[in-house]
C-alpha cells in the first residue's frame, strides 16, 4: 500500500511531544528568570552600588565648590578621609573623580589630596579605584520640574576628545539639590537619586 498522508495515531504522538517539549522549555525558561531576579535583587551583590552613590553622596554634600570636565568630576571641601583608617574626618580636602580607560575596562578613581592651609606638598595624594564598568556620570542640579532639570555630564569616552561642551575652567559653588545618575557599560542605570545639601 501507499501512503500519503498522517494517520491519527501519528499526529497524537507528534502532539503530546510538542507539549511536553513547550512545557519543559517554559519550566527551564522560568527557572532561569527567577535565578536572574535572585541575583538582580540579591543584596551582597548590589551593595558596591550603594557604597559608590554614599560615597558620592557624602563628597557632594561636603563640599563648596566643583568643576565638571570631559572625563571628571572635581570638588573642594570638607570631605577628607582619614589616611590610615579611612574613617570621614571632614578636613579640607581637593578631590577629583576621574573616568578613565584601563586594560579594556572603564574604571572610576577618586584621588584625594589635602587643599587650604594644610602642608599640600608634604601629602601625596590618595587614589582608590572606586568602581569598574562604570561608563556615564550625570550629574545636574534639580528644581522639582523635570523639563527645567538641567544635566551637566562627565563621560567616558575613548574616542572623545578633550574638549567637552559640558566641560568649564570655572569653579561653580555646589547646589543645594543635585540629581545624580551613574550608568554601566550596558547604558543601565546603576545609581539613580537625588541628593540634598
Amino acid at each position: 500500500m501507499n501512503k500519503k498522508g498522517v494517520t491519527l495515531i501519528e499526529l497524537i504522538v507528534a502532539l503530546v511531544l510538542s507539549v511536553l517539549l513547550i512545557t519543559t522549555t517554559s519550566g527551564v525558561i522560568k527557572s532561569m528568570t527567577q535565578k536572574k531576579k535572585v541575583f538582580a535583587d540579591c543584596p551582597e551583590l548590589q551593595s558596591w552600588r550603594l557604597e559608590l552613590a554614599a560615597r558620592l553622596r557624602y563628597d557632594l554634600c561636603r563640599s563648596k565648590e566643583m568643576r565638571i570636565g570631559a572625563k571628571s568630576l572635581e570638588l573642594i571641601g570638607f570631605c577628607g578621609h582619614d589616611r590610615i583608617t579611612g574613617e570621614p574626618s571632614q578636613t579640607p580636602v581637593y578631590v577629583l573623580w576621574q573616568l578613565k580607560k584601563e586594560y579594556g575596562y572603564n574604571v572610576l578613581i577618586r584621588t584625594e589630596k589635602p587643599h587650604g592651609n594644610m602642608d599640600e606638598l608634604a601629602i601625596t595624594p590618595k587614589s582608590e579605584l572606586t568602581a569598574i564598568d562604570i561608563t556615564t556620570i550625570a550629574i545636574g542640579t534639580f528644581t522639582g520640574h523635570e523639563q527645567d532639570e538641567k544635566t551637566e555630564m562627565f563621560k567616558l569616552n575613548a574616542t572623545e576628545q578633550h574638549n567637552n561642551n559640558n566641560e568649564s575652567d570655572d569653579w561653580a559653588t555646589v547646589p543645594k539639590v543635585l540629581k545624580l545618575i551613574i550608568y554601566g557599560t550596558k547604558n543601565e542605570i546603576l545609581v539613580n537619586e537625588l541628593i540634598f545639601r
